[in-house]
């Protein structure tokens, strides 16, 4: 071979070298296009999805906010209730507690008087009874 021949056949082969890195560049580049394309896609659906998911996690504050606010109302109403009922509760106990301490007093003069009552008889008895033995 000729220099001429083994020159031709280098420049062939750093040709052919080329051409394949050529080849390969734009094969990766086509394919990275289509990459982020789909990566593009995945974006766009992943922001809607969020939207959605946002838009849903506010509405669901919302609700929440309500209910918390229903439930405080109902709350004031149930200790408004409860107070209420403590109250009347408390003037029930005072009552008994007043009614008793009359019953009590009551029964206690009733017993002193049935003990005054039987010492009186008591003693009328035993004033009868030595009258006729002197």
């Amino acid at each position: 071979m000729t220099e001429q021949q083994l020159l031709t056949l280098f420049v062939g082969i750093i040709a052919i070298c080329m051409v394949t890195i050529t080849v390969v560049i734009v094969y990766i580049g086509i394919n990275s296009i289509k990459t982020m394309s789909k990566v593009n896609e995945f974006i766009t659906h992943l922001q809607n999805e969020l939207s959605f998911i946002s838009g849903k996690a506010v509405v669901t504050l919302q609700d929440v906010s309500e209910l918390l606010g229903h439930l405080k109302g109902e709350t004031r109403a149930v200790t408004e209730k409860s107070l209420m009922s403590l109250h009347e509760l408390h003037a029930l106990i005072a009552f008994l507690h007043d009614e008793t301490k009359s019953l009590a007093l009551k029964a206690s003069n009733g017993i002193a008087k049935v003990t005054i009552g039987t010492l009186a008889i008591g003693a009328l008895s035993q004033f009868f009874k030595k009258k006729p033995n002197e």
